[in-house]
């Protein structure tokens, strides 16, 4: 069994500043109120985890078994949270707020 690499020092160097601009376009995005912020949010965020524990976690000097066992941890939340989004947007617990009505937006007595 060899030992790996040890990761050189502008990897990490490069990583953080990768991690510095998505967290800087990030912010940048939520501050712009564009539509899809979510999604976008998401796939930053996703892709900043992933570089963190690809380079600073050492996870590709791993075997293949560590690998895998942070991937179906990953598909695990994924799938928690997927159940957790569709039990929330399918309840109806609330009856519907009634409508404003006036001019002015206030409700007529």
């Amino acid at each position: 069994m060899s030992t790996p690499r040890p990761t050189p020092l502008s990897s990490y160097l490069i990583v953080y500043a990768v991690l510095i601009i998505l967290a800087t376009m990030s912010l940048g995005y939520s501050l712009l109120h564009l539509p899809g912020g979510l999604v976008v949010s998401l796939v930053v965020a996703s892709v900043k985890a992933m570089a963190v524990l690809w380079i600073f976690m050492h996870l590709r000097e791993q075997r293949i078994s560590s690998a895998l066992a942070m991937l179906l941890a990953v598909l695990w939340i994924a799938l928690l949270g997927g159940i957790m989004v569709t039990d929330v947007v399918t309840r109806r617990t609330f009856p519907e707020r009634p409508r404003p009505t006036g001019e002015d937006g206030f409700y007529q007595r």
